[in-house]
């Protein structure tokens, strides 16, 4: 049975969002067992990290001191120092709602169905938030150049990604872009083979590790377009291939998969690129815009 904590001692609070726990989502397929061993002490018990140095954090995570410092490198702080005043405010913005995110951790068959919607949509907030902390704004800026000058762009996704592939490519054609989104991998494939050093593909996938997406980001990479990549993690076979990489992701919430939060934050990001792309084109971008306008417009009732 697990032990209460004696008097004197503090129940642990995990982490829940925020600078660091966004960063460890995006790093934590790269680390090894030993830096694992760290951050899941800090996940765990932040405010014991808070108080302590990187030796007594080496000594509760069971590994050595230089081991600490290297995890909160590999996760993207300068050292255990940065990580520390990165968790000092986590930990104060997750103190003023903890009750609601402790509530939202629970969600379950036992919730009730009013509780519902309240939990979902902070846990989504959270999702958006994170991704600022996450996303590289120089890589974000190359991307937004290399779109905006493309001659063709190709996006793709596929399963839980194929929602947002298809928006985007709906929404770059309304700035005057010539983007397609073909609705089967096949597709995709065959048209990674058209694309040349003039063109940009746009793959998102949350493990960056579908083979469907791969292939033809693999194609595109081969013919000399650029590729970005938006993603969740920030080490993976996509990422290796991307020209920019674009992380966001989110965390798992009960009944709710880890993809469901992060396809949200992808669209964050993509909504950015999108404006992004209308704000480095003005003049063409408004009369696309315009053009969509009487589109639509012929199309209502």
């Amino acid at each position: 049975m697990k032990s209460r904590p004696s008097k004197g001692q503090h129940e642990p609070t995990p982490l829940r969002g925020g600078e660091v726990s966004a960063r460890i989502q995006a790093a934590r397929s790269t680390l090894v067992p030993s830096e694992l061993k760290v951050i899941e002490l800090i996940v765990a018990d932040p405010q014991r990290v808070l108080t302590s140095s990187a030796a007594e954090v080496a000594v509760a995570a069971g590994t050595a001191e230089s081991t600490v410092i290297r995890a909160c490198q590999r996760i993207g702080f300068k050292g255990f120092h940065d990580v520390k005043l990165a968790l000092a405010r986590d930990t104060a913005v997750q103190t003023r709602a903890d009750d609601e995110l402790e509530r939202s951790r629970d969600l379950g068959p036992g919730t009730p169905r009013t509780d519902i919607p309240a939990l979902v949509l902070r846990e989504s907030a959270i999702a958006i938030s994170d991704a600022l902390q996450t996303l590289d704004v120089n890589a974000f800026a190359d991307a937004v150049g290399s779109v905006a000058d493309a001659k063709r762009v190709l996006v793709i996704g596929n399963g839980t990604s194929a929602a947002p592939a298809h928006d985007v490519a709906y929404r770059l054609a309304t700035l005057g872009l010539v983007s397609s989104n073909p609705a089967d991998a096949f597709g995709q494939h065959l048209a990674a083979h058209s694309l040349d050093e003039r063109d940009v593909l746009i793959a998102i996938s949350h493990t960056g590790a579908t083979r469907e997406t791969l292939t033809p980001a693999e194609v595109a990479r081969q013919n000399g377009a650029r590729v970005v990549a938006v993603t969740s993690y920030a080490r993976s076979a996509l990422t290796v291939l991307a020209d920019h990489v674009l992380v966001a992701g989110g965390p798992e919430l009960g009944f709710r998969q880890e993809a469901m939060t992060s396809r949200l934050a992808h669209l964050a990001v993509l909504d950015s690129l999108f404006v992004g792309v209308a704000l480095t084109r003005p003049k063409r971008s408004r009369e696309f815009l315009d053009v969509m306008a009487r589109v639509t417009a012929e199309h209502s009732l």
